[in-house]
């Protein structure tokens, strides 16, 4: 890994968002929305290379209004459940704000086993092999939405809002989940933190 990498940041609001699902469908938002206002930008050209995302909390209101004063993409309601995705960084320009703010650790509300999802929406099923904190599986989340994003087949599914659903299957609803022919992404983690590196965190299929 780069000594000094690229970061895109994702930040919650603390207490804004009790169910992971919603923090992971919001993200995803926020993370393809960011990647498609900022595609211009040279941070953002070397950032796909290894499009790694850190998921941060703020902990005050103050925090939260100096999180929106930066180059962002939000997802959701500024004032209620929201995900602000940061333009790309290096991790030794965070700056103050950022460097104060905390990693996403507070566990959620779990995602359900199976959820019904409405036509147009992706449903991001998590593997229950990869034990994840709570900001590890949003960013994951958030990988494979602009995975999906990228493969340039869902532009109706972008143009809408990226709505979908986050399930936490049975390792045999993974597996049935995994093979079907509607995967649209695929995430193969790195392994630099909490799971091995090859470990498949997440698919998402589209309906």
């Amino acid at each position: 890994m780069p000594a000094d990498p690229l970061r895109m940041y994702l930040v919650l609001r603390r207490g804004a968002i009790a169910q992971l699902a919603r923090a992971g469908e919001l993200a995803g938002a926020a993370a393809v929305a960011c990647v498609r206002a900022f595609a211009d930008d040279e941070g953002m050209a070397a950032w796909r290379e290894r499009p790694g995302k850190v998921c941060l909390r703020a902990r005050t209101q103050a925090q939260w209004e100096q999180v929106l004063a930066e180059p962002h993409a939000l997802a959701g309601d500024r004032d209620g459940e929201a995900v602000a995705a940061l333009a790309p960084r290096r991790r030794s320009q965070r700056g103050p704000l950022l460097e104060r703010l905390q990693a996403m650790s507070t566990a959620l509300e779990p995602p359900p086993a199976e959820a019904k999802t409405s036509r147009g929406a992706v449903t991001y099923a998590l593997n229950p092999a990869a034990v994840m904190s709570s900001g590890k599986t949003v960013a994951q989340v958030a990988h494979a939405a602009v995975m999906a994003a990228d493969s340039g087949k869902l532009e109706d599914w972008v143009a809408a809002g990226c709505p979908g659903c986050v399930v936490a299957p049975s390792p045999e609803g993974f597996a049935a989940l995994a093979a079907r022919d509607d995967c649209v992404a695929r995430v193969v983690d790195a392994g630099l933190t909490e799971v091995p590196p090859g470990t498949v965190t997440v698919v998402a299929l589209y309906s």
